[in-house]
């Protein structure tokens, strides 16, 4: 486990427009059985982040390391308050 922070994002129209807010969160590596579920929807899986829950606002993105992730599934609320962001890569032919 390492700690950071990290910016949650809404995006908007332009990316001048993005709301960000940054949250200092706890970073945990994907497990294999992660990041095989994740590649059948079509995202390379990066981390899990774990954050408070009230910082949390549904965003649908983030930054970490200067790269901008996909936030593809959430858990939690844990017991501690907590909870879990499980960030990706988008990959193949989705759009883009």
């Amino acid at each position: 486990m390492t700690e950071c922070q990290i910016t949650l994002i809404h995006p908007g129209e332009k990316a001048d427009d993005d709301e960000k807010t940054v949250v200092f969160a706890e970073v945990y590596p994907i497990g294999r059985d992660e990041f095989q579920s994740a590649g059948v929807n079509g995202y390379k899986a990066e981390n899990q982040f774990v954050i408070w829950a009230e910082e949390y606002d549904r965003q649908p993105e983030l930054i970490f390391g200067g790269r901008r992730l996909t936030i593809y599934r959430t858990y939690g609320v844990r017991s501690d308050g907590k909870i879990e962001l499980y960030a990706a890569e988008r990959v193949g032919n989705y759009g883009r």
